[in-house]
C-alpha cells in the first residue's frame, strides 16, 4: 500500500510538472519570437521597451564628426536628394578638395539599404532574422544602379552596394572610355571623363550614365582618394560598402559644379569607411565655363587680342597657320581681331587641333 501510495505521489508530482514545463517553453519560444521578429508591431514594442530600459536610440546627426561609429540612420522613402545641397546655393570652392555634407554623415535613400537585402530595426539597418542590427555578409547582396541620363544627357546618380563581387576580377584590364562624350564636353579643354564610381570599384568602363566631365583636380586630387579609401578596405576586410554618387549641375549648365560622394561600411556600421562630402570641380587658377565646357587658364585671360579665324558655320576659331584654316571654305571663313575671351564669351568654341 505505502509503495502504491507512493507511486501515485511521484506521478501527481510529475504531471504538476507538465504544465510548467510547457508554460516555461511557450514562454522561451515568445521571448525568441520578441527579440528576433521583424514584424513592425513587434519591433515597434521592442523598441519602446528598449527605450524604457534607458536603451536610447541614437540620432543620426550625432555621430563622430569625423565619422565612426555612430548610427548610419537613413531617411525615409520620401528623401528629397536635393535637401543636402541646395541647387541654387552650391558651395563655393574654398582651396580644399571638398567640404562636407550634412556633417559629413552618410545618409541614404531606404531604397539604396532594401537593394542590399537590409530591413529596417528601429534606428538600425540589419540582415534578416539577425539579432540587434547585426549584419551577416552571407545575406547581403551586391549590386550596382545607374541612374538614366536626364532630358540635356547629364547623369543623374550612382549608388550601389559594393564589395569583392562588384570589383574587377583578377587579370581583367580597363577598357577604352574614349567613346563617351559626357555632357559639357568640349576638345582641347583638358578634360577627363570621370566614373561617378570608380571602375576599380564597379568594373565599369564606357557607361554612359556613369562617366561625367570632370577636371583633372576632381578626378585626380579629389575623388581618387576616397575611393582608393574605399577600395582598399573592401580589400582587407572582405566587407560591403553602401555607395552613392551624384553630380550636381547648376541651372542648366552641362558641367556638373561638382560631385557629391557619400560612403558607409555596412558590416561594422561606418567603423571602417564612413564620409559624405561635395568635390569641387575645378581647376585652380583657371576659369570654367560651366555652361559649354570651355576652360581660360589666367594666362590665356591675360592675352592681348591678336588675329583669329572663325569658321562661321562650325563656330569653331583658329590661329590662322592652323591646317583648319586652309581647308575652310572661304564662305564660312571669318577674321577677327580679338582676346579669346571676348570669342568664348560670344558662344565661340577653340579648335582642338591648334589650341588658341
Amino acid at each position: 500500500m505505502a509503495k502504491e501510495s507512493q507511486k501515485n505521489k511521484n506521478t501527481g508530482a510529475r504531471s504538476r510538472q507538465r504544465p510548467a514545463l510547457a508554460l516555461l517553453l511557450v514562454v522561451l519560444i515568445a521571448a525568441a519570437f520578441f527579440i528576433m521578429s521583424d514584424v513592425p508591431f513587434v519591433k515597434s514594442a521592442r523598441d519602446s521597451l528598449m527605450q524604457k530600459l534607458g536603451y536610447e536610440a541614437v540620432d543620426q546627426q550625432s555621430g563622430n564628426e569625423n565619422g565612426g561609429s555612430g548610427s548610419s540612420g537613413g531617411k525615409t522613402a520620401e528623401w528629397d536628394i536635393t535637401a543636402d545641397i541646395d541647387p541654387a546655393a552650391l558651395p563655393e570652392y574654398n582651396g580644399n578638395y571638398y567640404v562636407k555634407v550634412s556633417g559629413g554623415i552618410p545618409v541614404f535613400p531606404d531604397d539604396v539599404y532594401e537593394r542590399a537585402g537590409l530591413i529596417k530595426d528601429g534606428d538600425e539597418w540589419k540582415t534578416k532574422g539577425n539579432l540587434f542590427g547585426t549584419v551577416d555578409s552571407n545575406k547581403l547582396t551586391a549590386y550596382e544602379y545607374y541612374g538614366s541620363l536626364d532630358d540635356m544627357g547629364r547623369c543623374t546618380y550612382a549608388y550601389g552596394l559594393l564589395g569583392e563581387e562588384t570589383m574587377p576580377q583578377d587579370g581583367q584590364e580597363r577598357g577604352d572610355i574614349s567613346s563617351v562624350h559626357p555632357s559639357g564636353w568640349a576638345k582641347a579643354q583638358n578634360w577627363e571623363r570621370c566614373h561617378l564610381i570608380a571602375w576599380a570599384l564597379s568594373a565599369e568602363n564606357a557607361n554612359p550614365s556613369n562617366l561625367v566631365t570632370g577636371t583633372h583636380y576632381l578626378n585626380y586630387d579629389s575623388m581618387r582618394p576616397l575611393e582608393e579609401e574605399v577600395e582598399h578596405y573592401i580589400w582587407n576586410t572582405g566587407n560591403h560598402v553602401l555607395y552613392y554618387v551624384k553630380p550636381w549641375f547648376s541651372g542648366d549648365e552641362l558641367v556638373a559644379r561638382g560631385v557629391q560622394m557619400t560612403a558607409w561600411s555596412v558590416e561594422d556600421k561606418g567603423e571602417g569607411i564612413s564620409f559624405n562630402v561635395y568635390c569641387f570641380n575645378v581647376t585652380p587658377g583657371a576659369e570654367i565655363d560651366y555652361r559649354t565646357g570651355i576652360v581660360t587658364t589666367e594666362e590665356q585671360a591675360a592675352q592681348d587680342a591678336r588675329v583669329y579665324v572663325i569658321n562661321t558655320r562650325s563656330g569653331v576659331f583658329h590661329y590662322p597657320t592652323c591646317d583648319g584654316v586652309k581647308e575652310m571654305s572661304e564662305h564660312n571663313k571669318k577674321t577677327v581681331t580679338a582676346t579669346r575671351t571676348e570669342l568664348t564669351s560670344q558662344g565661340y568654341t577653340p579648335c582642338g587641333a591648334c589650341e588658341p
